[in-house]
């Protein structure tokens, strides 16, 4: 998978140039928001960044891998199969140690549309979010 390049847009959507955003999460500052994190795992999953999906898959997810090394090929095989082609965040909420991030994701596995909508939960333990699970949401347009 290609490296996260420094000084072009980030993929994910924020407008701002990847080094002064998911960036300096894929290279191991804590997400400060739901959002960020969100943000930074849609990120990971266009550049292939495995580590940073496993890192912050929180233990009780049902999309954590019990196998770490299958998980890891598992990952790695559906980043390298699949265009990323947007993202837009529509809302996000902090409430304590909790949080959720409705978004919309644009990608594309050759020819087939696998674009959804999702409303993600996310927990912070001990100041790092890590992301729980979501419920797809009805397609918008």
């Amino acid at each position: 998978m290609p490296a996260l390049p420094r000084n072009t847009p980030c993929p994910c959507g924020s407008g701002r140039k990847a080094k002064g955003c998911c960036a300096l999460v894929l290279d191991g500052r804590p997400a400060a928001t739901p959002e960020a994190l969100m943000r930074s795992r849609y990120t990971a999953y266009a550049t292939g960044a495995v580590s940073h999906l496993m890192a912050t898959t929180a233990p009780e997810s049902p999309h954590r891998g019990a196998d770490p090394t299958r998980w890891r090929v598992e990952l790695l095989e559906y980043c390298a199969a699949v265009t990323f082609e947007g993202l837009e965040v529509l809302e996000a909420t902090e409430d304590g140690d909790r949080g959720t991030v409705t978004f919309d994701a644009r990608l594309r596995a050759g020819d087939q549309d696998l674009s959804f909508a999702e409303r993600s939960r996310f927990v912070r333990r001990n100041g790092v979010w890590s992301y729980v699970d979501g419920d797809r949401l009805a397609a918008r347009g």
